[in-house]
């Protein structure tokens, strides 16, 4: 009904979808799942539906401009001593994540018939897994799989597999056994935060606008010098990691410069929400069960595996379900999504944490893709 360029219009029920999701959230059911899966399941819907494009400009400005826009905006009350002293919780189960992916991997190969690069397929969907697009790209230049017909149909089962996981993720909280056995204090405070606000909604600080300006500047101006950081060491595909490390120095060394900042969070957090309309937005569910859902299928049994066997070790290494969470999102789906899933739970302590383990992710991922496409095939 809407074209991918009648940018107003799809504008308009994007942010539709985010202002009804910060609605929903507030209700009873709503704070169950929460606002993100709301506004991915509601995007999603509509593009599947023929309401809204899977592609558009807009999608790919989101990606491109907002999404950087936002990370400096979560992190400027970053501090990184606590991300060291408190982070080690979300470390070990970012590595636990980054198992049970492999893990995940050798139960689908082994379960589905991927064909005669099945090996190959299978390496570098977990690469992507395990980091992101890059990882995705830079795996299968490796093992071969760049030139070959296969490779858009595996990017695009990529991409709705990684949805369909968010909104598994995202349920984890609404399911009763599951906070049983990995009872988390972020939760638990989520849940106090909720009773506070809707008996004190006037205890909200006096709205600044040139304050909110200077928190929008600096993050534009942090993105700035990153992109041409980036482009002046010929390092553009990492480019968040050059933006990460500079929003990391001026939360904790310009500490005055961020004290005439506010409301950067809240901002963040509403383009975050954004994005994940985009994310839902994108996922083409019947073009990906036409070309790759051997794929699919293949996605399907590695976050499976994935999600059971960080349930399992989890409650064994008496971890934080919050914690899990956001390594779990680190590892699927990379630091950004992480730290928009920590910022829209109200989670800020996990914000940088997640953002640092997911680009562990971006560094370790394209070696296992790799090996792992080599030990499938001498072993299978």
């Amino acid at each position: 009904m809407i074209g991918e360029s009648q940018t107003f219009a799809l504008a308009a029920l994007l942010l539709s979808c985010v202002a009804f999701s910060f609605w929903a959230e507030r209700q009873p059911l709503g704070q169950k799942f929460g606002g993100p899966l709301i506004v991915l399941f509601l995007s999603m819907a509509l593009a599947n539906v023929g309401v809204i494009p899977h592609s558009s400009p807009l999608y790919d400005a989101i990606g491109g401009f907002l999404v950087p826009l936002a990370i400096p905006l979560l992190m400027l009350r970053a501090d990184i001593r606590r991300v060291f002293r408190d982070g080690g919780p979300l470390l070990a189960a970012f590595l636990l994540a980054v198992f049970a992916t492999v893990a995940g991997g050798v139960v689908g190969f082994v379960a589905m018939d991927l064909g005669e690069a099945g090996s190959k397929i299978a390496g570098t969907l977990v690469a992507s897994y395990i980091g992101g697009s890059l990882n995705f790209v830079a795996t299968a230049q490796a093992v071969g799989l760049d030139d070959s017909s296969l490779f858009a149909a595996a990017m695009s089962a990529d991409a709705v597999g990684a949805v369909f996981f968010l909104m598994a993720l995202m349920s984890l909280p609404a399911i009763s056994w599951v906070n049983r056995a990995m009872p988390s204090r972020y939760l638990q405070r989520e849940q106090d935060s909720a009773e506070i606000d809707a008996t004190h909604n006037d205890t909200a600080e006096a709205l600044s606008l040139s304050r909110i300006s200077y928190g929008l500047a600096l993050s534009l101006v942090l993105c700035a010098l990153a992109n041409g950081v980036a482009a002046w060491l010929d390092i553009g595909s990492l480019f968040i990691l050059v933006l990460t490390g500079l929003a990391l120095l001026v939360a904790n060394v310009g500490s005055r410069l961020v004290q005439h900042v506010q409301y950067d969070f809240e901002l963040g957090t509403l383009f975050m929400y954004i994005f994940f309309a985009a994310i839902g937005a994108a996922a083409d569910i019947p073009l990906v069960i036409q070309t790759a859902l051997p794929m699919l299928w293949f996605i399907g049994i590695v976050v499976a595996v994935h999600l059971a066997l960080l349930m399992v070790f989890g409650r064994l290494l008496r971890l934080d379900l919050a914690d899990v969470m956001i390594a779990s999102n680190a590892c699927i789906l990379g630091p950004a999504p992480a730290a928009a899933l920590a910022a829209s739970r109200g989670w800020r302590e996990l914000v940088s944490p997640g953002m640092l383990v997911g680009l562990l992710g971006y560094a370790i991922a394209t070696f296992i893709g790799i090996s792992l496409t080599e030990g499938l095939a001498a072993f299978f």
